[in-house]
């Protein structure tokens, strides 16, 4: 297993290498310039002089050829140095930036990730052990309006109906840090936690339902039938064990997209986060940030990535790794 990890990581570390290098390119082809984003906040953008814009760049090394400037950013990610934030004025470094944001994003991965494991699992099984019953019918039908009602359009949704019916304006909610005031918190996240998790149960649920129906018909769940087993204890023993790598798989798939999929419903809820952060820095053509916030996530789904596949032998004995 020792060498199977060394070269995963290997292969991580090139995907994040890649990844980078094509985020850097990308976002150099974006028109427009940090000064004049910072300038067009203010409404002072009219007439600014070329001479000063050049200036700019060349206080902030965007004058340099663009090959140049990932080499160097490269080599200061490599000596731990995420470089300073251009919207700060040189006071901020990237991970000052991305430290004070990154809190509220993991509590919104991590609780809506536990609330639609936690649901959409048992209610998926149940459903297959249950085949054609009511309870499968309804399930699946909340499956699929899982997998079809995007985020945005839930979130939105939600909005207009505490605002109209309750009076509650869920974006301007105080959302205090958890640690700080954990029900306060709590009250101001539970709704993007649940949008986000509705999501996430409609995949799971359909997996853990599927496995459960092909594992149900397998010959040694017969054989344990056959034995006058009880149906409880044939699920918990020989059925959810088998189920499991499929569903963690795509289960640490969307954990991993979802700590950069939350922009949306960020914005929507009036939530401070990475997806924020990213969305405003690339609005500001703030570079650094951008690429900091990117290795960041590509850093999240390689290491999910990798901890899904250990998983496997943990779940399975007879997997074995060369």
């Amino acid at each position: 297993m020792g060498r199977y990890i060394v070269r995963r990581v290997a292969g991580a570390l090139l995907i994040l290498v890649l990844m980078s290098f094509v985020t850097f390119m990308l976002i150099n082809v974006v028109p427009g310039n940090t000064l004049l984003a910072q300038l067009a906040e203010t409404g002072a953008n009219v007439g600014v002089d070329a001479e000063v814009l050049a200036l700019f760049e060349r206080e902030l090394g965007l004058d340099r050829p663009v090959f140049e400037r990932y080499a160097d950013w490269i080599l200061h990610v490599l000596q731990g140095d995420l470089v300073v934030s251009f919207r700060s004025g040189g006071t901020q470094t990237v991970v000052d930036r991305i430290g004070p944001r990154l809190p509220i994003s993991i509590e919104l991965v991590v609780l809506a990730s536990l609330i639609s494991f936690a649901v959409a699992v048992p209610i998926g099984v149940l459903s297959a052990v249950r085949q054609r019953g009511p309870s499968d019918y309804a399930a699946r039908m909340v499956a699929i309006l899982g997998l079809a009602i995007p985020n945005f359009f839930l979130a939105t949704v939600l909005v207009i109906i505490f605002s109209r019916w309750f009076d509650i304006n869920l974006a301007s909610l105080d959302k205090p840090d958890l640690w700080d005031d954990p029900i306060q918190n709590l009250q101001g996240v539970i709704v993007p936690v649940l949008v986000l998790g509705f999501g996430l149960s409609g995949a799971l649920m359909r997996m853990a339902r599927s496995s459960t129906l092909e594992v149900l018909h397998e010959d040694y769940v017969r054989t344990a039938r056959a034995k006058g087993l009880g149906e409880r204890v044939g699920i918990t023993r020989h059925v959810l064990r088998n189920i499991l790598i499929p569903i963690v798989t795509i289960f640490g798939t969307q954990v991993a997209f979802l700590l950069g999929g939350t922009v949306i419903v960020e914005f929507i809820f009036g939530l401070h986060g990475i997806g924020d952060l990213f969305y405003q820095s690339v609005r500001n053509h703030d570079y650094p940030v951008v690429m900091g916030t990117a290795l960041l996530l590509g850093f999240v789904v390689v290491t999910m990535n990798l901890l899904v596949d250990l998983s496997y032998a943990v779940i399975d004995p007879r997997i074995r790794y060369t």
